[in-house]
């Protein structure tokens, strides 16, 4: 072979070598990304459902505040009707 042949293959195969490198690094790149992603996701559907669970309590414990207040006004109500007010 000639010097000039391997000169020109060397150069035309640095080129290709560095872009199916930089291919091969990108795709790890974007697979560490998208279970990045993932992980995320199932951490935000986490955090929703303990939401949704605390909000359910506090609704729950604001019906039974409404019931509780209502049967006191109520009962106000009635002292003041047998005092006479």
């Amino acid at each position: 072979m000639d010097n000039t042949i391997i000169v020109a293959l060397t150069s035309a195969g640095g080129p290709v070598l560095v872009a199916v490198t930089a291919l091969v690094l990108n795709y790890r790149g974007f697979a560490s990304i998208n279970g990045g992603f993932g992980s995320l996701e199932s951490r935000m559907l986490s955090f929703e459902s303990r939401l949704d669970a605390r909000l359910n309590l506090l609704h729950a414990d604001m019906k039974d505040l409404n019931k509780t207040m209502t049967a006191l006004e109520i009962d106000v109500a009635l002292l003041k009707d047998k005092v006479g007010l």
